[in-house]
C-alpha cells in the first residue's frame, strides 16, 4: 500500500464539500466507505467529548453489523444537540425515547424484531449518565435481568447535564 500523508487538517466529513474534492485532498474523515453515523450539522459544543464518542461508539457497530443496526437515545444533551427540530444529524435509524427509558425502548425494538425474523438487525440503547443510573435504572437492570439481546452505553460525563453541572 503506497504512502498517504494524513492530514490534521479538517476539511469537513464526506458531505457536500468534500465530496467535490479530489481523492488524495480529502481528510482522513473523508473516507467514502466510513459510515459516519453522527455527521455534521449538529449543534454539539466544539470538542464535545460525547459527540465524539457516540460518532466513534457507532461507527464502530456499523462496521461489525454492516450497516444493520437501530439506535435508541434517551432525551438528555446527546439527543438535544443531534436533533434540532425539524432536522436530524443521525444517519442511522434512530429512535429518540424519554429520559429515563431507552433501555426499555431498545428492548421493545430488539423484541419486535425478534418477532419478524430479523435477527440480522443489531439495537443500541445509549444515554447520560443521568438517564441511565440515576432515572432509568430501573428499565437498565430490567433490560440485564431479561438478558435482552441489547448493547446499551452509557455516556459518563460525571455532570448530570440537564439538571446538574448546567445549573
Amino acid at each position: 500500500m503506497p504512502y498517504q500523508e494524513v492530514k490534521l487538517y479538517q476539511a469537513g466529513t464526506y458531505v457536500a464539500g468534500n465530496r467535490l474534492l479530489d481523492p488524495g485532498q480529502r481528510t482522513v474523515q473523508a473516507r467514502a466507505g466510513r459510515s459516519n453515523t453522527l455527521t455534521s450539522g449538529h449543534r454539539a459544543c466544539q470538542g464535545c467529548g460525547e459527540a465524539l464518542g457516540a460518532r466513534y461508539a457507532l461507527d464502530a457497530a456499523m462496521r461489525a453489523t454492516d450497516g444493520k443496526l437501530i439506535a435508541t437515545n434517551a432525551t438528555g444533551c446527546l439527543e438535544v444537540f443531534s436533533t434540532p427540530f425539524p432536522e436530524s444529524s443521525w444517519r442511522l435509524p434512530w429512535i429518540h425515547s424519554l429520559f429515563g427509558n431507552a433501555p426499555a425502548v431498545a428492548t421493545g425494538v430488539a423484541a419486535a424484531l425478534k418477532v419478524q425474523g430479523r435477527e440480522d438487525i443489531r439495537v443500541i440503547g445509549q444515554g447520560g449518565d443521568g438517564g441511565t443510573v440515576d432515572i432509568g435504572f430501573a428499565c437498565l437492570s430490567g433490560m440485564f435481568e431479561r438478558n435482552d439481546d441489547v448493547l446499551y452505553i452509557c455516556y459518563d460525563n460525571e455532570a448530570y447535564m440537564n439538571t446538574g453541572v448546567q445549573r
